[in-house]
């Protein structure tokens, strides 16, 4: 969630100046693969770039940039624009992804990169986007894709057209998909072929595959054991073909470009003391959640959810479900407009004709004001109550919106709960500052007693849900059952 207060969107105009930027968008030309990008294509790009950081944030470590940028760089030298200009941005997210756009833009998110073991696995990453930048992959329907994508994540369910799908989608990341099949084959043999020639060991893209697999394979565990279904991510290389076929079709491309006997590049070690100290999860910037409350020291507040809800700290919003997933939380902030009341404010903003059971409030000391929207729930097919609680705390506006089936009273039937949390909004004592910290990757090495379930014990994640053991295997490539050797390095989450 930003810290940038005014820029975090219970605002119904971000959503709309984003359609209409996506549509002002020039299409993306079918001109020579090999040639530099267009003018048209490096402006498409460069607005896109501006709404893409606007809604994710730059991960502020000059140093980890300075070597994507390195990497990307060197990777370009040896693609079919060696020539053309690139910019590489590692974006300030803990989402499994990365992605480019028109232009020669190339993201990688923070959260992919806690999980990649080596600089060749980076590089194939990064030579991957690059290859669906140099084979002309983007166009007008895929920018539009990016910023619509962005535009509708970020109303959520404040605006009352959203489908329950859309709203209960916690990755909020699916739209960065939309290549076809031959578009996503022809990236892989891309990105392989750029680090091969880059020098890197061109199997390092199948190791990539094989750590994606791992994720899957770990959510669909995790939810027989918590009894739902699994929500499979479609980030990075997650596209169609699957993922065991690209990683096998990887392996078949690598034997076409392999260095000079002894030559591969690995750099296992240099990467991973490149992120030593990585956060791990939410930023300091975003905000932590702690087992079920959520701190934000930049913003100076917490508050609480019922114990077992999962919480997930999304860019531009602040997300918890219930444990049988019938009833769905999200907290935003906006700017707080100097004329408003918090009751003028939800008034205005919702634009509803079907509002009841305004109150007004005060929540810590803090005017807020609560009102039910008898329509916009996700669950009853959109047509049952919402909750929405405004609190008004220095220059900005803290919104809480709360969807479950609706009662015999019109009200949603979580609705005491949904009130509950919003009270437990407040303002940070000192001695939760710390609290407010990130957790971050930390490096070890392997002795010939490590084991992964002691080094589990020691790593903050303690809860049963948090699964300890299962993170710190998923962070090494070791999952399910793998321990490190004696002598490696490995990480684990300080």
């Amino acid at each position: 969630m930003y810290a940038r207060k005014a820029l975090v969107a219970t605002s119904f105009a971000a959503w709309s100046v984003a359609l209409s930027l996506a549509a002002a968008l020039p299409a993306g030309a079918a001109t020579d693969p090999t040639s530099a990008p267009t003018n048209g294509e490096r402006e498409t790009g460069r607005k896109a770039y501006e709404e893409i950081i606007k809604y994710y944030g730059i991960y502020e470590d000059q140093s980890l940039q300075d070597y994507m940028n390195t990497v990307g760089q060197n990777l370009v030298r040896h693609s079919h624009m060696p020539t053309a200009e690139f910019h590489f941005t590692i974006l300030d997210t803990d989402d499994f992804n990365a992605f480019a756009t028109e232009g020669g833009y190339v993201y990688v998110h923070r959260g992919l990169m806690a999980y990649l073991n080596s600089e060749a696995e980076f590089a194939t990453v990064v030579g991957h986007e690059i290859g669906h930048v140099t084979a002309r992959h983007m166009a007008k329907r895929k920018i539009q894709n990016v910023l619509t994508g962005i535009a509708v994540t970020a109303a959520a369910i404040m605006t009352q057209n959203q489908a329950a799908a859309e709203l209960a989608n916690l990755g909020g990341n699916a739209w960065l998909g939309g290549y076809s099949r031959d578009q996503e084959s022809e990236a892989d043999r891309l990105g392989v072929e750029y680090a091969a020639k880059t020098g890197y060991r061109p199997e390092a893209m199948a190791d990539v595959f094989r750590t994606f697999q791992s994720q899957e394979r770990f959510e669909r565990d995790r939810a027989k054991i918590e009894h739902r279904e699994p929500h499979l991510y479609h980030g990075v290389f997650s596209d169609h073909p699957a993922p065991d076929a690209r990683m096998i079709q990887a392996i078949k491309i690598s034997a076409n470009f392999q260095p000079a006997e002894g030559q591969g590049i690995e750099n296992r070690d240099e990467y991973l003391h490149r992120i030593d100290g990585l956060p791990f999860g939410s930023s300091k910037r975003q905000g932590i959640v702690r087992e079920n409350r959520f701190y934000h020291s930049e913003l100076g507040i917490s508050l609480a959810f019922p114990k077992g809800w999962i919480v997930t700290n999304e860019p531009t919003r602040l997300v918890a479900r219930s444990v049988k997933g019938d009833s769905l939380m999200q907290m935003t902030a906006d700017g707080r407009p100097d004329k408003l009341s918090p009751r003028e404010f939800l008034i205005k903003n919702l634009r509803s004709s079907s509002l009841s059971s305004g109150e007004e409030l005060k929540i810590d000391g803090y005017d807020a004001y609560t009102v039910i929207d008898r329509r916009g729930s996700p669950f009853d097919e959109g047509s049952g109550p919402v909750r929405y609680v405004a609190i008004y705390k220095d220059k900005s506006v803290y919104v809480f919106a709360g969807a479950s089936r609706s009662s015999s009273k019109m009200t949603p039937a979580g609705d005491l709960v949904f009130l509950s949390v919003a009270e437990t909004f407040r303002r940070m004592r000192p001695s939760e500052y710390p609290l407010g910290e990130p957790y971050r990757i930390k490096l070890l090495k392997a002795t010939a007693n490590t084991r992964v379930g002691e080094v589990a014990k020691e790593i903050p994640l303690q809860r049963k849900e948090d699964y300890p053991i299962e993170t710190v295997r998923l962070l090494n490539a070791m999952y399910p059952k793998g321990e490190p050797k004696e002598g490696q390095l490995f990480k684990t989450i300080q």
